[in-house]
């Protein structure tokens, strides 16, 4: 036990024995009054466990098992057993160490990771971390190689990176909260900084398990407002909860230059959401997010269960974003995607979304397909910039089959230069639902889609030559039995009777780009998906 926490343990203990021999005068009963002796324990407990609290969790760990420290040629191992204090071995580590936890240990946070002159990566693996093999996702099954971290008392992170941290990277650790307590985020990295070159950095967890539990919530599974951190090759689940939108990863402040790799994300919410909080200046805007090869998914006990359900991928605030060859499903309620400018609390004029690109993706199951707002319609923004969307194959939206929604591809208000090209879809919905302000720049070609009820829907001249300007060379499928009278689509595209005589590859295995030598290509490219089936799994 160190000084301050032998002197807290002593002064308790001195209080309790001078309670016990100098006794306050009975009242006229006999009996001391009931509030005084409810004071006197609360007054006695509260010393006691304050002593307790600096001597368990204070410098030194008189009881923790001590690391075992092997040099080698690649630089030290340090072997932690079960229990030990992980934190003090990462206070201590030094460039290219490597923290070794042992497989099936569970180890206290919160962790803290601080600033230190690093040049080369802290490792905290596993001890049979080479067993997970690389480039591969991990599964829950597979956590018996896995070394636990749990989060802090009073429901803190289980690791939190602070300012100017870098340099530290998690390989086959599991992260669970430590009881069922309110968990505001389970890995916390960075979000308070006001300077960009204050944001923790270099910053990596490979191969896994980050997790809420049944019992309790955990509002997020990863605060991602750091920069140069790549997240891959993990499993992250059931963050969700009823009234109140949760994420499986969340950046909002100072994320820059981030990669999300062949990870499970789950998410209530959002799976996934960029901006949301409003950071302190523009240079704190998310920017450069690339996210590749992941499957993002929402559980269907979380329908049974009321958990709040909106979208599965959202931007309110952010540039340079990639979202590609990802497989989205199961997003019950709400579209799969929200590109939506958000001044979120009113304190940042600045916001705005710009160069994104959402290509060669696959969404099976949505109320609606990609809501579009190109600026905020409640406090002061910028404008919407530089949307592509294209090679995207959307099956079931809306309409049935246990997903509540309209049903719509694309509804969209305001905006600047949106493309919307090669994308096929089976929308129960309207092709295109225009609101508000008219986009500038839009241009919807080359796609084929159910003409759902309403086709092209909205205060525009469907039959008009802007109308023609914006959306041409589509192929418009009859899937709601409209009438030849009713249909509601621009001249320059071409409409079929029923989504059999569309021509693709084979349908019944979800293959959905069109036949060699359909009638519907040219010797330069084909209406709709140019890729295979496949599902991330």
């Amino acid at each position: 036990m160190d000084s301050d926490g032998l002197y807290h343990f002593n002064r308790a203990v001195s209080y309790v024995e001078v309670m016990n021999v100098v006794r306050p005068k009975e009242n006229i009963l006999g009996r001391r009054p009931k509030v005084g002796k409810l004071l006197l324990a609360a007054v006695v407990l509260c010393a006691l466990f304050g002593a307790l609290f600096t001597w368990l969790f204070g410098s030194v760990d008189v009881f923790a098992p001590k690391p075992e420290v092997v040099e080698t040629a690649a630089g030290r191992i340090i072997k932690l057993p079960s229990g030990g204090n992980l934190q003090r071995a990462i206070d201590t580590a030094v460039s290219g160490d490597v923290i070794e936890l042992e497989a099936g240990g569970v180890y206290s946070g919160r962790i803290d990771l601080t600033e230190k002159p690093l040049t080369d990566f802290v490792t905290i693996r596993s001890s049979r971390a080479a067993e997970l093999p690389e480039g591969q996702r991990i599964s829950p099954a597979q956590r018996p190689l896995l070394a636990t971290i749990r989060s802090g008392m009073l429901g803190r992170a289980a690791v939190y990176a602070s300012n100017g941290a870098h340099h530290y990277r998690f390989v086959g650790i599991e992260f669970e909260p430590s009881s069922s307590m309110y968990n505001y985020g389970l890995v916390a990295l960075g979000g308070e900084e006001t300077r960009p070159d204050r944001v923790p950095h270099d910053l990596e967890f490979d191969r896994c398990y980050i997790h809420s539990l049944p019992s309790g919530k955990t509002r997020r599974g990863i605060a991602l407002n750091s920069a140069r951190t790549v997240i891959k090759n993990s499993y992250i689940e059931g963050f969700a909860g009823k009234s109140e939108e949760s994420q499986g990863i969340c950046g909002w402040s100072g994320t820059r230059d981030v990669k999300i790799l062949n990870n499970y994300v789950e998410g209530g919410a959002e799976n996934i959401m960029f901006g949301g909080s409003d950071p302190a200046n523009a240079e704190l805007i998310p920017t450069n997010i690339e996210i590749t090869g992941n499957v993002l998914f929402k559980p269907g006990s979380w329908k049974q269960n009321g958990f709040t359900v909106k979208t599965l991928f959202e931007l309110k605030n952010a540039k340079n974003v990639k979202f590609t060859k990802n497989y989205l499903a199961n997003n019950w309620e709400g579209s799969a995607f929200r590109i939506t400018v958000r001044n979120q609390d009113g304190d940042a004029p600045f916001s705005t979304i710009e160069d994104v690109e959402i290509s060669g993706n696959i969404i099976v199951g949505a109320g609606e397909g990609i809501n579009i707002l190109g600026s905020d319609d409640t406090y002061p923004s910028q404008m919407l910039k530089r949307l592509n969307i294209t090679d995207n194959l959307f099956l079931n939206l809306g309409g049935g089959s246990g997903f509540e929604g309209s049903g719509y591809f694309i509804q969209i208000a305001s905006g600047d230069t949106i493309t919307v090209s090669n994308n096929t879809v089976f929308n129960r919905g309207n092709i295109i639902t225009f609101y508000g302000d008219q986009p500038r720049g839009f241009l919807f070609t080359n796609n084929v889609t159910g003409h759902g009820l309403y086709g092209v829907h909205g205060p525009i001249d469907v039959k008009g030559e802007a109308a023609k300007s914006m959306i041409h060379g589509n192929i418009f499928f009859n899937n709601m039995g409209v009438g030849t009278g009713d249909l509601s689509i621009p001249l320059g595209n071409r409409f079929v009777e029923s989504v059999d005589r569309v021509g693709f590859m084979d349908r019944s295995n979800k293959d959905f780009r069109l036949k060699p030598g359909s009638k519907y290509c040219t010797p330069d490219s084909c209406p709709g998906i140019d890729f295979q089936p496949f599902t991330n799994r």
